[in-house]
């Protein structure tokens, strides 16, 4: 089905009218067009120099919501979720949603950012993929703190040092260390890489929580 019919109507039945593969590929979508104007944005120089996980979130957000409202698509995106349905305790860095007048369900799609490389201390080094209280980005995935319920999620890497091919590498050999010593993870898990340009990379990976439960990880890097 075509993006044209996934726009907002303003007596349309929205909550029914978003398929859930063409749901993902539009949040994709505009998470990459939102990327060159994230950079813009992080240029200002009224903003401090130094922005942790959490402000350079907040930048991305508001590009993201502005590539949504130019397209008029059927759902929205917001800073953090809180998990009111599974009652899992992590909370994302942004979610989308759909646009349900009176009513709230659970989220489309869910994003967890991570800085690459990880701020200090050394212990956080691997931060993207595992931390050490079980708080990495791909291992919340991966123990069911983030994505219940959901079989699409996403990552976001806020490239501040080194290149994009250098972060698939090392990244790639942290789960390859992982897969030969510890039975929870698998080769099976490393990240592919989809398509990478100037203002960013996309990639792409299968998280195994259970032997009969996988979520599909998207993974887009962007230079901040």
């Amino acid at each position: 089905m075509l993006a044209e019919d996934y726009l907002y109507h303003e007596y349309g039945d929205i909550s029914t009218s978003i398929n859930k593969g063409t749901t993902v590929a539009l949040i994709v979508g505009i998470i990459k067009k939102a990327s060159p104007h994230f950079k813009k944005a992080r240029i200002n120089n009224q903003i401090k120099e130094s922005l942790n996980e959490n402000e350079l979130t907040q930048i991305f957000v508001e590009q993201v919501d502005m590539q949504i409202r130019k397209a008029r698509l059927p759902f929205g995106v917001k800073n953090q979720y809180s998990d009111i349905f599974y009652g899992t305790r992590g909370i994302p860095d942004f979610y989308f949603h759909r646009l349900d007048e009176g009513k709230t369900s659970i989220a489309l799609f869910i994003v967890e950012s991570k800085r690459l490389p990880a701020p200090p201390p050394k212990e956080r080094e691997k931060e993207y993929v595992i931390g050490p209280n079980h708080n990495g980005g791909i291992e919340r995935f991966k123990n069911g703190s983030h994505g219940k319920g959901l079989t699409e999620c996403g990552m976001l890497g806020f490239v501040e040092q080194q290149n994009f091919n250098f972060w698939h590498v090392t990244i790639n050999n942290w789960i390859g260390v992982l897969a030969k010593a510890d039975k929870e993870w698998n080769l099976v898990e490393l990240l592919k890489l989809i398509e990478t340009i100037s203002d960013y990379c996309y990639l792409i990976s299968l998280v195994i929580r259970r032997a009969d439960d996988k979520l599909n990880l998207h993974h887009l890097w962007i230079k901040a």
